[in-house]
C-alpha cells in the first residue's frame, strides 16, 4: 500500500519529535543529575554530628559508639569492600546504612535526613550490606574448644558438669514480608509472618552460627536437621566430645543437650518461689536454664540494637534474610571492641529509657517449640546416658555442699 508523502513526512516529524524528547529526558535523569538538595554537602554535614560529637550521640543514632565504628570502616575500605566516591564518602555510606537498620527508617526519611535521592540512598545501602556480609569468616567465626572461664570460674554451678559445653543454641522468629501467595508457610505459631532463625553463641554472647531463611511454620527442630546435615561454610559443626545447650524444642543428641522434660525449667518458673530443687532433675534444669540462657540474650540484645529486625520490612525476602546476618555480624564486631559488661549497662539503660523492662523474657519473644519427643535411636540413648551422669553428680556434690539459697538465684547470663 503507498502511503501519502504528507503522511510520510507527518510520521518522520513525530518520530524524531518522541526521539529528541526521550534523549533530552535520558540527558536530563542519567547524565547531567540535578542534586536531590540545594545543599550539596548535606550528607556528611549530618555524618559529622553523629560521628563527631560524643559516643552518646553515636549510640543513640547508629547503635554503636565511635571506636567499633571507625575500625569497621576501617575493615571495610582495607579489604577493597567500601572506598570513597566523588559524593559520598564510606563514613557516610555506613551511617546511612546503620541509621536504616538501627531504627527501621524507610528510604525516603533517609534520602531526607542525609539529602541525596531515593536511588542514591537505595545503591549504598545495597553495597554496604554486601560489604558487610563479605567479613562473614572473620566475624562468624567456629567457637572455642576450650572450656570458657564462665564454666571454669564457677566450680558450684557449672564445672566440671559443663566443661565440655562451647554454648547455646536456640531460634527465634524475625517478622517477614513475603508475597499474599506465600502468607501460609510464613505464618508462626502466634499467626504472624515470619522468618524463623536458628543462631548458635558462646558463652561470651558472640554468634558462632547463623542460618535465616526458614519460613516462620518451620520448627526448630526440623532447621537444626537442615543446618546438621548442610554442605559447605553453612553447615553447623559440633567438635566431637562437645556440645551445645539447647531446650524442649530440640531432641537429644550427640552435641546437643537438652533439659529434662515435664520438670520445672524456665528462670520465670523458679522467680520469687524461693524454693530449692527437690531432686537432681530439677537441679540440672535450674543450672541448665541459667546456662542456656545466654543465647537467648543475645538475641534479646540484638533485636533491642537493631529495631529493624523487631518489624516486617518491605524489602525482597532475600535482602531481609541477609540484614539478619548483617546484623549477626555487627553485633560480634561490636563486641570486639567492648565487654559485654559495657554493652550490658548501656543497652539496659536505653531500655530504661524507652520505659521497658529489663528482663530477657520481655525482649525475647518465646520462641521454644512444642516439645519433641525422645527418638530412641543408640545417639540419644547416649546422650540421656551424659545427662544422668551429669544430674547424678550434680546431686551428689549439691547434697554433701552447702545447699545454700544460690541455687534459686534466677539472675540471666551470670
Amino acid at each position: 500500500m503507498d502511503i501519502d508523502p504528507d503522511d510520510e513526512e507527518m510520521i518522520l516529524f513525530w518520530v524524531l519529535t518522541i526521539v529528541v524528547i526521550a534523549v533530552e529526558k535520558y540527558h536530563k535523569l542519567f547524565l547531567k543529575k540535578q542534586p536531590y538538595r540545594l545543599e550539596g554537602n548535606r550528607g556528611w554535614i549530618e555524618t559529622e554530628r553523629i560521628i563527631g560529637a560524643s559516643d552518646r550521640t553515636c549510640r543513640e543514632i547508629i547503635r554503636m559508639s565511635r571506636r567499633p565504628f571507625f575500625t569497621l570502616c576501617q575493615r571495610l575500605q582495607d579489604g577493597g569492600l567500601l572506598y570513597h566516591t566523588n559524593s559520598i564518602r564510606v563514613e557516610e555510606q555506613v551511617v546511612m546504612f546503620l541509621f536504616t537498620i538501627a531504627h527501621n527508617v524507610k528510604n525516603r526519611v533517609t534520602k531526607l535526613y542525609f539529602g541525596h535521592s531515593s536511588e542514591t540512598v537505595s545503591r549504598y545501602l545495597n553495597k554496604v550490606l554486601h560489604a558487610i556480609l563479605k567479613l562473614y569468616p572473620v566475624l562468624l567465626t567456629p567457637p572455642s574448644t576450650t572450656t570458657n572461664e564462665k564454666i571454669l570460674n564457677n566450680l558450684r554451678s557449672y564445672y566440671p558438669y559443663f566443661k565440655n559445653c562451647i554454648g547455646a543454641i536456640d531460634g527465634s522468629h524475625v517478622p517477614a514480608w513475603v508475597p499474599v501467595a506465600d502468607h501460609c508457610r510464613f505464618h508462626d505459631r502466634k499467626g504472624l509472618i515470619s522468618q524463623n532463625i536458628l543462631a548458635a553463641c558462646d558463652h561470651d554472647r558472640r554468634f558462632t552460627y547463623i542460618l535465616s531463611d526458614w519460613e516462620g511454620s518451620a520448627s526448630d527442630s526440623r532447621i537444626l536437621e537442615d543446618a546438621i546435615h548442610r554442605q559447605g561454610e553453612s553447615k553447623l559443626v559440633v567438635p566431637t566430645g562437645k556440645f551445645y545447650l539447647v531446650d524442649a524444642g530440640f531432641a537429644n543428641r550427640t552435641g546437643f543437650l537438652r533439659p529434662y522434660r515435664n520438670v520445672r525449667y524456665h528462670l520465670n518458673e523458679w522467680k520469687d518461689s524461693n524454693l530449692s530443687p527437690t531432686n537432681k532433675q530439677e537441679l540440672f534444669n535450674l543450672r541448665h536454664s541459667n546456662l542456656r540462657s545466654v543465647i537467648e540474650r543475645a538475641f534479646s540484645n540484638l533485636k533491642l540494637r537493631f529495631k529493624i529486625l523487631k518489624a516486617q520490612t518491605e524489602y525482597p525476602f532475600r535482602t531481609q534474610v541477609k540484614i539478619v546476618q548483617a546484623c549477626v555480624l555487627l553485633h560480634n564486631h561490636i563486641l570486639t571492641q567492648h565487654s559485654i559488661e559495657e554493652e550490658d549497662e548501656w543497652l539496659d539503660a536505653d531500655e530504661r529509657a524507652a520505659g521497658l523492662s529489663s528482663s530477657v523474657q520481655s525482649n525475647q519473644q518465646n520462641d521454644d517449640d512444642d516439645e519433641v519427643e525422645d527418638d530412641y535411636s543408640g545417639e540419644a540413648l547416649n546422650t540421656d546416658q551424659l545427662r544422668e551422669e551429669i544430674a547424678d553428680n550434680m546431686w551428689v556434690d549439691w547434697m554433701t555442699g552447702d545447699m545454700d539459697d544460690e541455687e534459686t538465684s534466677t539472675s540471666v547470663d551470670d
